[in-house]
Order: structure tokens, then sequence, then C-alpha cells
């Protein structure tokens, strides 16, 4: 027997299966009970792919699970496939990475559990140089009890984007009705799963499984290749390394619990990564772009202070670790590409609202003074400004950062650009008058403040070449509208020149 046939890696864990590949059928059965979460695909690289899927069962023991990767949807030209394991030690999730493919390709893969095939899924892996534009559809904040997630539809529909980035929030820890439009809750009926607040590793699992059930997600992860990062919502409100807002004494250990919540991010999640350090990572595109990617939670952040803290100024207070620091300080500095992206997952810049909130806990780079002023000291000291990519905020704006020079001026260092949630909850409540009252305030009180959209949901597309960047917002109808459509928000250039302008 060859054994080019047999399966000769594991990933994450899984046994390789040695026995010889059957033949599939390129026509899938008409019932697809196995596969009832779909497929996805994950943190491409240059030559690999993660390749993610579950096998919906009760079975006890193990599960044989078949993959194919081919150049066409018919699978005419397959050119990988293999074979692992899954039980109930991984819920049931299949992730395989696929590696020895070429650069800057689309590809085809599926998967076979007892005769049954998987829908079809579609991935691109990353190129070596920017010869053609990269589209990039940034995201964050779906929240299952705020409305539908058309926005991922949108999404999937829209051939000219490349990949995915989804800057945290995937899911969301609370109760049934603790966050949410109850209107849109009482009329939809799309309750939690489980209905209590995750603390437990199943508690978690069910919560992604039932996240996954979503057929407009579904689309996204079928058709797009996603590139992720967590926040706080896939551990609890508000955390940090040694415990969480949303955490209390009567919940047990926040080790436990936060060991539990990544269990099941790894299990269900299309990432390379197997620990919280190995979620900070890059992406290099030749010498035209370099994404960082951060981890602001569990990386050595200290808890939250009040905003009127005196210790917030303190030297020794840490948003991430000075390992991820120097990472990310050394990494710009020594970038010799022409634009460098922070994807992060809090607000880097900040902006003053109508009044300071004493007694709230400032839980962006803001509330950490001190490692926020060490890495504006880099941002000045690069050829280019970086541009940061955020999520959290649930709202739309775009920021100049900016630090005085040697003639007190105001020196540009960076551009963050916030994206807005799926559905999470904004400013979409109050009223047309209450929300234009609002915008305008922070224009006024905020002269950095280059656009903002306090009560819209959606997205925006990032588009780079060698010359220039784009940002491009697309904004949900209405979210609380199964079919809803997509309109199109504002759109903003930087040169090559490092000029920003907001196109008309």
């Amino acid at each position: 027997m060859n054994r080019r046939n047999f399966v000769k890696r594991s990933m994450l864990g899984m046994i390789p299966l040695v026995f010889p590949i059957r033949g599939f059928s390129i026509f899938a059965p008409e019932s697809n009970e196995y596969f009832i979460h779909g497929v996805a695909s994950g943190d491409p690289t240059i030559e690999a792919v993660m390749l993610w899927t579950h096998i919906n069962t009760t079975i006890s023991g193990v599960c044989n699970v078949e993959w194919q990767v081919a150049n066409d949807a018919a699978f005419k030209d397959i050119i990988k496939k293999g074979a692992v394991t899954t039980s109930s030690e991984r819920d049931y999730t299949v992730k395989v990475d696929v590696s020895g493919l070429l650069s800057n390709q689309v590809y085809y893969y599926r998967f076979l559990y007892k005769n049954i095939i998987s829908d079809v899924g579609v991935c691109k892996t990353m190129p070596v140089s920017l010869a053609n534009a990269l589209q990039i559809a940034v995201i964050s904040c779906n929240n299952y009890e705020d409305g539908y997630f058309t926005s991922f539809r949108h999404i999937a529909d829209n051939k000219d984007i490349d990949y995915v980035f989804h800057l945290g929030d995937y899911i969301y820890e609370y109760g049934t009705g603790q966050y949410a439009n109850q209107t849109f809750l009482d009329e939809s009926k799309r309750f939690n799963d489980p209905p209590n607040e995750l603390v437990s590793l199943n508690d978690y699992r069910k919560r992604y499984a039932l996240y996954r059930k979503d057929k407009e997600l579904q689309k996204a992860h079928r058709t797009k290749s996603f590139i992720c990062i967590w926040d706080d919502h896939e551990l609890a409100n508000n955390a940090y390394f040694g415990g969480a807002k949303n955490h209390q004494s009567n919940e047990g250990s926040w080790r436990d619990r936060s060991a539990a919540a990544l269990q099941a991010y790894f299990e269900w999640m299309p990432v390379r990564a197997k620990s919280a350090s190995e979620m900070i990572r890059s992406i290099k595109i030749g010498k035209d772009a370099n994404f960082f990617f951060l981890e602001e939670r569990l990386d050595g952040r200290d808890k939250q202070l009040l905003n009127n803290d005196p210790e917030k100024m303190s030297t020794q207070r840490k948003m991430i670790s000075k390992k991820q620091l120097d990472y990310l300080s050394d990494g710009l500095k020594q970038s010799d590409a022409r634009w460098n992206f922070l994807v992060n997952q809090v607000m880097f810049t900040g902006y003053q609202s109508k009044k300071e909130e004493s007694v709230k806990e400032d839980d962006w780079w803001t509330g950490y003074p001190y490692q926020r002023e060490q890495l504006i000291e880099v941002f000045e000291g690069l050829k280019n400004p970086p541009v940061i990519l955020t999520g959290d905020h649930h709202q739309s704006h775009v920021l100049e950062l900016n630090a005085p020079d040697e003639a007190a001026n105001k020196k540009l260092v960076a551009w963050e650009f916030l994206t807005p949630s799926i559905t999470s909850k904004n400013d979409d409540r109050l009223t047309s008058e209450q929300i234009s009252k609002k915008s305008k305030l922070l224009y006024k009180l905020n002269p950095h403040m280059i656009y903002n959209d306090t009560a819209s949901h959606g997205y925006f597309v990032l588009n780079v070449t060698k010359e220039q960047i784009n940002i491009s917002y697309k904004f949900n109808t209405n979210i609380l509208l199964k079919d809803s459509a997509e309109r199109q928000g504002p759109d903003f250039t930087i040169d090559n020149l490092n000029t920003l302008k907001k196109n008309v």
C-alpha cells in the first residue's frame, strides 16, 4: 500500500488515521445531519490555511472524518486530502492545518463523515505582495439577542472581499435578556442557549454551537477566510488577567472559567493558535503591508480602574505584557512595509464625550497611560503613521492620533478607524434628534475626530494597495429585520503622502 495515501500529520491533538482515503461523490446527499454548524477556514498564510467543521453526533466514541481540498468546486481536481479523528474531548470539532498550497489562490474544501458530505467551503491563501488590491472586511461585536446577523450575508455576497478580520466579541457570555434588545427578543424568540450566564466549559461550548447555527454567519464562514482575535465577551465583560467585571466570587475560580472559555474558543474558531500567547501574531505581505494582531485581555492586563483613580498613572500598570509591548514596538521599528496596521481590540486614541464619568471603569488604552505613551513614542519615530483597526466600541469613528512636537504643535502619529458592531447595542435606541445632537457635540469637543456615527451597525472594508489605503463603511439598514439591506456609508482614503481624505 502506498504510504502517500496515508495521513501523516495530526493537528491540535487529533490522531491521524492510517487507512487509504476513499473517493467522494461530487454531489452531497440530501441529508446534512452531521454538519449542521457548517464549515469554516481561517488564519491563511501564503501556503497554508486552517479548515474547520463540527460533527453533530451523540456517540461516545471517536469519529473518523475525511477532508479534501480542490482547485474547483466540483472537486474534479483534488490536490490535498486526508483524515482525522475527533471526539467529545474536543466537542466533536475538527481542525486541519492544510499546507503546501500556492499563494494568493482560491481553493475549495469539504468534509465527509459516514458518507455524508459537508457544504463546500471557499478559502484563499495570502499573497506575497500587493500586485492587486487586498480587501478585508473588518468586523466585531455580534450579539445574538440584539438583532439578526444580516451583515454576515452582505459580507459573504461581496465578491470583492478577500478576507475577514474579526476583532472580538464573537459571542456574548450573558444569560438570556441580561444584555439584549428586549423588544427584538420578544418578537424574534431568538434566545440564548444556554439561558444562563456562561461559566463552565459546557456553557461556552453551547453558546458557540448556537451562534454557528446562524445561517448568515455560516455563509460568511463558508465563503471567506477569517482571521480572528478575541475581546472580553468571549470570556466575560471587562476581562483582565486576574478576573473580570462580570465574574463574581460565587461563580467559581476565574482561572477555571477563563480556561474553559479559551478551550471552547480554540475548539470552535478556525484559528491556528492553541494558547493566548499564540494569538499574538502578525501577517506580512512583502514590503507592502504588515498586520500586527494584539491580545489585550489575558496577556498581563491589570484590572481596570475608575477614570478619576490616580493609580492609573502608575508606571507599573500594564495593558499588555512587556514581552508583547517589546514585540510590537520592535516589529514596528523594524518593519520595512509601507503600511503598518495594529489589529486591536479596544480604543487607543480616545475622545471626550459630554462629561467625564468618574465612576466608570476605563477599559480603553487611555486607562493605561504609561504604556500608551510608550507606544505613541514608537509611532512618532516611524517613517509613516500606522493605522489602528479597532473593534469593541459598537460605533463608527475615524480619529487622528496626535502628539506634541518640539514647537508645541500637534503632530499626526497614527490614524484609528473603529468598526461598528454587527448587532451589539449602541445609540440605536435613541431618537434621530438625540443622535444628531450627540454627534455634533462629539465633533465640537474633539477636533481630532474626523467622523462619527454612534447608531449604525455593520462593518467597514479595508482596501490596501501599494499606493494608498481606502476604508469604506457599510451599514445595515435595519438589524431587526431578517432580510435587511445594506447602505453605503462614508469612504476614506489615505494616500502615499499620508493625507487623509473623506470621499464624497
